[in-house]
């Protein structure tokens, strides 16, 4: 008789009875609907801030997520409620079933009340703004509708993802809205702009973003979209920078209305509606 291996089937049996579990957790899932007493609103506004504000901005005007001011106009009220607890499947919005029916609802009121503030409308000329985007050369690294350049994020939406205040940050500080902290910069979204600064041993400097890493290589792409495949132990200088970014900042280069321009054409980046 062929003698059993008891540790796989020990194994084996935990891990089914673990997606039993995890197939059993309980999900509440009751509609989310919006509270809107001032009271609820300022609790909502409380809770969106410890726990949403760090990808969607303070006041809603988008981050590393999207634009939430007049987010419910847009979605309508069935789908954000139902949203703000279950999330998005396979976008970097997560489930917050820690919350509670009552604060998504608080949030939801929240949410609501910045529909009747500012939603990301940026002054300034669209047609002029498009000039001084293409004057810049922003296109030799941004790509919108499939035309430009790789080297920087795609732009086609851009205006439907981040708002004006954002987009401001970005052109003057770049890097200025990436995480600071190394460690997030190692998961997810993150990994492809994580600045890397290499020297190696005949002292030639390359800096870029990481395209890819593992224990004994990493892959870099510089400020003109060139790949560069290096082995560590042939660098005497590898060093990670969070916060920092390849993209030139246009304080000097872009001011005044040329600035504003270049906000109102950013914004106005839609996609296909």
């Amino acid at each position: 008789m062929k003698a059993v291996r008891l540790p796989c089937v020990v194994a084996l049996a935990f891990f089914a009875w673990g997606l039993g579990a995890m197939a059993q957790i309980p999900r509440d899932m009751t509609p989310v609907t919006a509270r809107t007493s001032p009271e609820d609103v300022a609790a909502g506004r409380a809770i969106y801030e410890s726990t949403c504000s760090k990808c969607h901005g303070i006041d809603g005007g988008g981050g590393d997520g999207p634009i939430l001011q007049g987010v419910t106009d847009r979605l309508g009220d069935t789908q954000t409620g139902a949203i703000i607890r279950q999330g998005i499947p396979g976008s970097g919005m997560g489930a917050f079933w820690q919350i509670s029916v009552e604060q998504a609802g608080q949030i939801f009121g929240y949410l609501k009340s910045l529909s009747h503030e500012e939603k990301g409308i940026a002054p300034g000329d669209i047609a002029k703004g498009k000039d001084t985007y293409t004057k810049s050369g922003c296109a030799g690294c941004h790509m919108i509708a499939g035309e430009g350049g790789d080297v920087g994020p795609e732009l086609t939406r851009i205006g439907a993802m981040r708002g004006p205040s954002y987009l401001r940050g970005a052109l003057l500080n770049p890097g200025s809205n990436l995480p600071k902290d190394a460690g997030v910069m190692e998961r997810g979204r993150f990994m492809q702009y994580l600045f890397v600064h290499t020297v190696d041993k005949a002292g030639k400097t390359i800096d870029g973003t990481r395209v890819s890493e593992d224990s004994f290589t990493i892959v870099i792409k510089d400020s003109t979209g060139r790949i560069h495949a290096l082995r560590k132990l042939d660098l005497q200088t590898f060093e990670k920078i969070p916060g920092k970014s390849v993209m030139p900042s246009y304080r000097d280069t872009v001011t005044g209305s040329d600035l504003d321009n270049l906000i109102a054409y950013l914004t106005s980046l839609k996609g296909t509606q």
